[in-house]
């Protein structure tokens, strides 16, 4: 996020983990389901360890002991080498980073293998969408995050 916002925001966000209800996924008023299986929690785990080891800050908050949780997970102060920055975690972790320009936000999210989806939030709608083209990935949102078109069909 741009570096203006970042600490203001990171702050944020960090008190709206607080509040996430974890449980049963099929329960809609769940934000966050357990992971698919001991493997991927294991798999989540040695990401986030490996974060921690190359000295980023992780902030975590406590869900149920029973069950497949992994916590939702923020990881900050990363570099942007990092495995975190650079690969997907399929898991409840959010990767941090700011920058200052937009070419600079382009670069950092250009900065993996993989590309599935990003978002690109601003006010300025001729920048969302000049950085919307410029990013590769498989889906690129504005302004919003997994929303689809109804009239889209099915692929």
């Amino acid at each position: 996020m741009q570096e203006s916002v970042y600490e203001k925001f990171i702050s944020k966000l960090k008190l709206r983990m607080t509040t996430l209800r974890t449980g049963e996924s099929l329960d809609k008023v769940i934000d966050l389901g357990a992971v698919v299986n001991e493997e991927q929690k294991k798999v989540i785990k040695d990401y986030v360890d490996t974060a921690i080891e190359e000295g980023a800050e992780v902030f975590q908050v406590d869900v149920p002991n029973n069950g497949c949780f992994y916590p939702p997970t923020l990881i900050t102060k990363v570099n942007t080498a990092s495995r975190v920055v650079e690969e997907e975690i399929f898991g409840p972790v959010l990767v941090a980073l700011s920058f200052r320009t937009a070419k600079e936000a382009i670069n950092l999210a250009n900065n993996t293998i993989y590309g599935l989806a990003a978002s690109v939030h601003t006010e300025q709608l001729t920048l969302a969408l000049e950085t919307a083209k410029s990013i590769k990935a498989g889906t690129v949102w504005v302004n919003c995050h997994n929303v689809f078109d109804a009239a889209a069909g099915k692929i």
